[in-house]
């Protein structure tokens, strides 16, 4: 603790110092937490931690002067919310801190980078380190990481470092390098793109007790894309091989990754589309192998994202489908715009959109290690409209039909299918006074069977905004989840107070989901930007 303590001091002194000389560079810092106050409720077993408090913290400070910078990053959880990672030890309530520092410098073509990485590979399936404070994730790298940028066409880097844990660096190394070459670019097209571009990544870990000594420490992996453009139309594909990684996480499995994904896109003219195509085969990639580690951890390495449609209200995303280790599927995404002061497009036009997703596969059973035969993982059919009447009022009509396999969850049971339709009004008051109405109901026969839900939402922009919403599950718990929030905002400060009963579910953010368990009580969110 008392190095942890020395290093920030010393840190923060020097920026400080420099942020003095404001003719010498620019210096930025950031402040953010996340704090709850949990009440007990037994009546939906809600979770009360000892101590009932969970609090998440960061601290990011910058310097830059010219193509020069430094900075890093002190994250405090005393303790952590509920639904994220309890710490070093995995017990939800202990305490942690943990830092981040770097250097980089960027010059001629050039970027080099010292510290903490963040860094992606294509799409991310082979190679992708990030921050989500959403979900409790930052699996940065530390290490190096070098790049050249030969003009415009051509880009070139490579990573060497150290695999994240909570609050330490494993000794799991990382090495890869990506290259981009712009073909278009080069020969100077016009109105044509094309580009191509490969990545290849090693993984380098002892095996520990829980894993078989015999095999080879390097798991190794590449990939190879294309991209192709001509004026409103793009086609871009991904191919992922990987070495097996026999380990904890994926029951020691030696099947290698095969993976490929392709795009089809067009936009002009009012209307746009996206054809989507993916198959998935052991695509997750942990930097750690050991049994006990990787029950408590996320340390990933790449990144899969869910392809559907990302849902945002609150109905429509009970039961969010995320990527499978045994996955084919895709989606088709569709958006037609009607032009303004046309009959159907009224005064300020009207958006029309839908998307159909859907995806097979084996279920993935975590207690023998086996795949099921093929079956159906999950669909989704979205319709939803948006139309302006006179310039006051906006509505939003949104439907979606949902089918979802509950073994993906580990529920041995069979498929689920709902219909949830979303009422949106949006009435503008005035330049500054908005007073927003959202009304939901979700039907099915399985689960918990159906539910109603109701938000209203006040703006004063662009400083307050006071929500009251209520998630009523009448066809089973008959419970009521209702709480509402105020939150303010002044320059580069935002508060938010949110009270009331929440319900166990999913937290998404860009298909990545973790689940949160029930809790009643208040939680602070407040945001500084200097």
């Amino acid at each position: 603790m008392k190095k942890l303590l020395s290093s920030i001091i010393v840190v923060a002194l020097s920026s400080f110092a420099l942020f003095a000389q404001d003719d010498k560079g620019q210096f930025s810092a950031s402040y953010e937490t996340n704090t709850t106050y949990y009440l007990k409720d037994d009546a939906v077993k809600a979770i009360t931690p000892e101590g009932r408090m969970g609090s998440n913290n960061y601290l990011k400070f910058d310097y830059t002067k010219g193509g020069f910078s430094i900075g890093g990053q002190l994250e405090a959880y005393l303790p952590p919310i509920i639904g994220y990672f309890g710490g070093p030890t995995g017990a939800q309530g202990s305490m942690f801190y943990r830092y981040d520092v770097y250097a980089s410098f960027v010059r001629k073509g050039w970027d080099i980078r010292f510290g903490s990485l963040y860094e992606q590979f294509g799409s991310g399936i082979l190679f992708r380190t990030y921050e989500d404070r959403t979900l409790g994730i930052n699996n940065a790298l530390q290490g190096v990481r070098v790049g050249y940028t030969f003009g415009d066409f051509l880009t070139i880097k490579g990573i060497y470092g150290r695999v994240r844990d909570y609050d330490k660096y494993t000794n799991s190394m990382v090495s890869g390098a990506d290259l981009n070459f712009s073909i278009s670019r080069l020969a100077k097209m016009e109105n044509f793109e094309l580009t191509v571009a490969a990545s290849v990544l090693d993984k380098y870990e002892s095996y520990g007790a829980f894993a078989d000594e015999s095999l080879k420490p390097h798991t190794l992996g590449y990939s190879a894309r294309l991209q192709m453009g001509y004026e409103g139309f793009q086609l871009s594909g991904e191919y992922v091989s990987r070495q097996a990684d026999p380990a904890f996480y994926n029951h020691h499995d030696t099947t290698g990754t095969q993976s490929i994904q392709v795009d089809f896109g067009y936009s002009g003219n009012g209307f746009g589309g996206l054809v989507s195509f993916r198959k998935l085969q052991n695509p997750f990639f942990q930097g750690l192998r050991d049994q006990q580690e990787n029950l408590l951890s996320y340390t990933y390495i790449n990144y899969v994202p869910a392809l559907t449609q990302q849902h945002t209200y609150s109905l429509a995303t009970m039961n969010p489908y995320t990527p499978q280790a045994d996955e084919l599927g895709g989606q088709v995404d569709l958006f037609y715009n009607f032009k303004k002061n046309t009959a159907i497009g009224g005064k300020k036009g009207m958006k029309i959109h839908g998307n159909f997703s859907t995806y097979y596969g084996g279920v993935y059973d975590m207690y023998t290690g086996a795949y099921g035969a093929s079956e159906l993982l999950f669909r989704d059919l979205t319709l939803d409209v948006e139309r302006w009447f006179g310039k006051d009022l906006k509505m939003i009509l949104y439907y979606t039909w949902q089918t979802f396999n509950p073994k993906t969850t580990g529920k041995d049971t069979k498929l689920w299918n709902s219909h949830t339709v979303v009422a949106d009004l949006t009435y503008k008051i005035n330049r500054k006074n908005s007073v927003r109405l959202e009304l939901q109901h979700l039907y099915t026969k399985e689960d918990h069977k159906n539910w109603a839900a109701a938000l209203i939402e006040y703006n004063l922009a662009p400083r307050w905004s006071i929500t009251v919403q209520d998630m009523w599950n009448y066809g089973d718990t008959k419970h009521h989840y209702i709480n509402g929030s105020v939150s303010y905002s002044y320059n580069k400060v935002r508060c938010a107070l949110n009270a009331g009963r929440f319900k166990e579910g999913y937290l998404c953010s860009g298909g990545v989901c973790r689940m949160t368990p029930a809790y009643t009580g208040f939680n602070l969110s407040v945001v500084v930007m200097l």
